[in-house]
């Protein structure tokens, strides 16, 4: 009698597959961490997205639904201008630039660019994308976001630079 014939056998192959896929997304749909709403006088810690650690020239932030981007525009050889979008709108934003995770700077303050708080910008001096980093602190609807950030995406060139 060949194995495949058994049909006990045939049905445990195709109903274990199943089974299994069913039995991780109940447990995690019972037991897992559920994203809750950001709470006002609360703070929350932002992550930075991939970009940020390698030449992409925007670098992103990210905490459940609240979400930040970075870019820059080269000012000249020694200057970029910071420039942050927000997904929703921020009453203030804090910045600083270190040399490395654990120094600490004081964070000056970044200049809204419309009326709606979802665009800022700062001017800073070229970072050295291989060490410094950036600290940044948002406040929004009195909730504090803040995140640190791998500077490796100012290393991408501008049009003008090729």
């Amino acid at each position: 009698m060949s194995f495949w014939k058994n049909k006990h056998v045939v049905v445990a192959t195709l109903a274990a597959p199943v089974l299994g896929i069913v039995s991780y997304f109940g447990v995690g749909a019972i037991f897992g961490e559920k994203p809750e709403p950001a709470e006002a006088g609360q703070s929350y810690q932002l992550v930075e997205k991939p970009n940020c650690r390698y030449n992409s020239g925007q670098c992103g932030l990210k905490n459940v639904d609240f979400e930040l981007t970075l870019s820059f525009e080269r000012l000249g050889s020694d200057r970029l201008l910071l420039k942050l979008f927000s997904e929703n709108p921020l009453d203030g934003v804090k910045l600083a630039l270190v040399e490395n995770a654990t120094e600490e700077e004081p964070p000056l303050d970044m200049r809204p660019t419309g009326d709606d708080g979802l665009n800022w910008s700062m001017e800073i001096p070229v970072p050295d994308p291989e060490r410094d980093r950036l600290h940044l602190v948002a406040l929004s609807m009195q909730t504090l976001y803040f995140g640190d950030v791998a500077t490796k995406f100012t290393a991408n060139k501008t049009e003008n630079e090729y």
